[in-house]
């Protein structure tokens, strides 16, 4: 993944664009930092929904360790993550599938069209209760 904190609260999580040169420790270094900034933020993300296909359970079980190990700052820090659907929605099972991360991580999950949508989506979540 490539992590994009330039627009920063708004943070893009993008496909690697060589995925076989992508480093999940390298991924897990880049969370850290943004967390370790101990800023609110929101995350879009343009992932697709098999980025994880390939892994081994012992990976699998990594990175579970990673997230349990990181879930409070989320928690604490992230307002929502947005998923970038594109021209088609995604399908139902996926979605069903954000909604258990969703409960599990402890922030919503949403989908947009395309990352205009997303950045009004993400400006609101980062909006002070009214």
């Amino acid at each position: 993944m490539i992590l994009d904190d330039s627009r920063s609260p708004l943070v893009f999580l993008r496909r690697h664009l060589e995925p076989e040169a992508a480093n999940p420790a390298d991924d897990e270094v880049l969370l850290e930092r943004l967390l370790d900034r101990g800023h609110r933020f929101v995350l879009i993300t343009d992932h697709a929904t098999d980025d994880h296909a390939g892994e081994t359970a012992e990976e699998r079980r990594q990175r579970a360790a990673f997230f349990k190990r990181i879930k409070d700052r989320m928690q604490r820090l992230c307002r929502g993550m947005i998923v970038l659907e594109g021209d088609r929605p995604l399908p139902a099972p996926i979605r069903a599938l954000a909604s258990t991360a969703s409960k599990a991580f402890g922030f919503p999950v949403a989908f947009a069209r395309d990352e205009t949508e997303a950045i009004r989506l993400g400006e609101r979540l980062l909006a002070p209760p009214e």
